[in-house]
């Protein structure tokens, strides 16, 4: 689990860094050859630039902890940010969706094939790279914020491979009969990815949205509840409840244990090594966990 976010917000203005770069010059070589999909990898990356840019303002507030303000610590921007996220990118492929289709109608573009297609294969190239150096850095931090940018960088990685490959078949086309078909090959490649991108954001949207709403993890919930179980049956006590949250990367959970009333007596010491044995078996008293526990002989307490 995370416990300083110095690395990953590193890694997040590295990203940013690359990200401008690709953008900027997609767009600029998209208008430059007329190609509608150059230029919406370009557009899709600039806002994850700005996603990230964000992300960043994020991770540097999670890094402050709890204040008098927000006494359980900024983690609840992750969902948030999230959602937000998935919801601009989402927007991005129905616009798409919609310049496809209207360059079908049209009768679609004339372009430099050529040129369009070792474009998209270097920027698919470094796209790919940076989600794999990304999400290697998520998997060790576990940072939601780097599984984000990562996905994104992924998506970003799909739609230059599709354009490129479509291009090549387009400067095939060009050579044959079907050469009068071949200008409806960049509205048909740019319809295409935006359907097959659509449902990354919308997972994205799905994930934050049970989140924002604490939906219970079941993987976490099961977890919890077995624990609880164990602990109970192992210090004699008559009964057990557990509840369990998730926001971000940080999870809330509470387990109360209910001892037989008049049966038995512990001392703080004891009951706090029992809290200690839980937090361990959770994984250790880490930034990660909000750990509660709650000691009782009537059940209604907890």
């Amino acid at each position: 689990m995370l416990t300083d976010t110095k690395q990953e917000q590193r890694l997040l203005k590295i990203s940013i860094y690359v990200t401008l770069l690709i953008s900027f010059a997609s767009i600029a070589f998209g208008l430059a050859i007329s190609s509608r999909a150059i230029a919406f990898d370009g557009f899709y990356t600039l806002i994850d630039a700005a996603m990230t840019g964000v992300a960043l303002l994020t991770a540097r507030l999670i890094s402050r902890g709890e204040d008098d303000r927000f006494q359980y610590g900024y983690w609840h921007l992750e969902p948030i940010l999230a959602l937000i996220n998935g919801t601009v990118l989402s927007f991005a492929c129905a616009y798409a969706f919609i310049d496809g289709l209207n360059g079908l109608i049209t009768g679609g573009r004339a372009i430099e094939f050529g040129p369009g297609a070792i474009f998209a294969a270097v920027a698919g190239a470094i796209s790919f790279g940076m989600s794999i150096y990304i999400r290697r850095s998520a998997g060790e931090h576990g940072s939601q914020l780097l599984d984000i940018d990562a996905r994104a960088w992924l998506m970003g990685g799909v739609l230059s491979l599709a354009v490129c490959i479509s291009f090549l078949l387009g400067a095939v086309m060009a050579k044959t009969p079907a050469a009068a078909y071949a200008p409806l090959v960049d509205p048909l490649i740019l319809l295409v990815v935006a359907i097959c991108l659509l449902p990354f954001p919308l997972s994205t949207i799905w994930n934050a949205g049970r989140d924002i709403l604490q939906v219970a993890p079941s993987d976490l919930d099961e977890e919890v509840r077995e624990l609880a179980q164990s602990i109970a049956h192992k210090h004699g006590f008559s009964d057990y409840s557990s509840h369990v949250m998730r926001s971000g990367r940080q999870q809330f959970i509470e387990i109360g244990l209910v001892a037989p009333s008049g049966e038995i007596s512990k001392s703080f010491a004891e009951l706090d090594a029992i809290r200690a044995e839980i937090a361990l078996a959770m994984g250790g008293l880490s930034p990660g966990y909000w750990l509660t526990v709650d000691f009782t002989a009537d059940k209604r307490w907890v």
